[in-house]
């Protein structure tokens, strides 16, 4: 059987929780099963790796931060929320500048993904930004409190799924990084 269709019934707004808003919807499928389901609707987001050539060899930008979710520190690449209507690209360079204070010379689109979805209805963008440099201080948002690191290439694939480096969205960023470098092969 190929699953093709569940017409949208009915949507409700549960909450609007600023970052995302929460909806119950209630389908219909071609076949004439009925359920109520559970969506989150965010922006997309965007994430970004970015390198810096040293004559050590390449490294990663990279930041560590509180996240709330988890009650831990994550080390992660400079990432953020794409705002309604910016391109995908844009949003990543604006947030690697204010995140971490580097620029780079290039950005290139690495993949899209969905984040889950089974209740999630945004899209996460991965890039690369090659040959960065430092250019300015950071520039926060209010509640941001952000230690950039640089960490060589392979210590940083080596540390996925380590103490602090759990993050999903950086273990598919670093799949694309990897394909994009022909590491797959």
């Amino acid at each position: 059987m190929i699953i093709q269709c569940w017409e949208e019934i009915e949507r409700k707004l549960l909450q609007d929780c600023h970052i995302f808003k929460l909806y119950s919807v209630l389908r219909k499928s071609c076949e004439g099963k009925e359920g109520t389901f559970f969506l989150i609707d965010s922006l997309d987001w965007a994430g970004v790796i970015p390198v810096v050539e040293t004559p050590e060899g390449r490294k990663f930008v990279m930041i560590r931060q509180f996240r709330h979710g988890t009650n831990t520190v994550s080390l992660e690449f400079p990432g953020g929320i794409i705002e309604k209507g910016e391109d995908p690209s844009l949003a990543i360079a604006r947030e690697l500048v204010e995140e971490t204070g580097y620029q780079p010379e290039m950005i290139v689109p690495l993949g899209v993904l969905n984040p889950n979805p089974a209740f999630m209805c945004n899209h996460f963008h991965a890039f690369i930004a090659e040959n960065c440099t430092l250019v300015r201080p950071q520039y926060l948002d209010e509640h941001e409190e952000i230690e950039v690191v640089l960490i060589p290439e392979k210590d940083a694939i080596d540390m996925v799924g380590g103490e602090d480096a759990g993050h999903a969205l950086m273990t598919a960023s670093l799949f694309f990084y990897m394909r994009y470098r022909g590491y797959s092969h």
